[in-house]
C-alpha cells in the first residue's frame, strides 16, 4: 500500500462525523426555538387570562345603569380592563377583557333590581362566546 492513503479512510469518517455533529446542533437548535415560541406563545395566553378574569371580576361589581338592549361598556382606568354587559330582554351577559382583539371571559348574571349590582349565575362562566353569530360576541370595539 501507498503511505498517502492509509490516512483517507480516517480524514473521511472524521468528516462525515463533523457533518453529523453539524446536523444534529442545528436540529437541536431548531428544537430549541420551535420551544421558545411556544413557551412565549402559552405567556402571553396566561397574561390575557388572568387579565380577562380580573375584568370579569371588577365588571360584577361595578354599578351598571338600566338601560336599553345592546352593549354596555366600563374601561377600568389603571388596568385597562374592559367590562361590557350585553342585555337581551330576559338573559344578561357580562364580558370580560383587557381590550380588543384580547382573550375574552363570559358570565351568565342577572341583575338586581333598582341597584345596578349583577349576580353571576350558577355554572354561568364561560371561556368561549355562548352566540353563535360571531357580531353577537363583540362589543362597539
Amino acid at each position: 500500500m501507498n503511505s498517502r492513503q492509509q490516512g483517507s479512510g480516517a480524514l473521511i469518517a472524521v468528516i462525515i462525523l463533523l457533518l453529523m455533529s453539524a446536523m444534529l446542533l442545528n436540529a437541536t437548535r431548531q428544537q430549541a426555538e420551535d420551544a421558545l415560541s411556544l413557551v412565549a406563545d402559552e405567556r402571553i395566553w396566561f397574561q390575557q387570562a388572568s387579565l380577562a378574569e380580573s375584568a370579569l371580576n371588577w365588571g360584577r361589581q361595578r354599578q351598571w345603569p338600566e338601560g336599553e338592549a345592546g352593549w354596555q361598556c366600563q374601561i377600568e382606568s389603571f388596568f385597562r380592563w374592559r367590562a361590557c354587559l350585553l342585555i337581551e330582554q330576559e338573559r344578561v351577559l357580562l364580558k370580560g377583557d383587557s381590550g380588543a382583539g384580547t382573550l375574552a371571559f363570559y358570565q351568565w348574571v342577572s341583575r338586581v333590581t333598582g341597584t345596578g349590582k349583577l349576580l353571576a349565575q350558577p355554572h354561568g362562566w364561560l371561556d368561549y362566546c355562548p352566540y353563535t353569530e360571531e357580531k353577537r360576541c363583540f362589543s362597539d370595539e
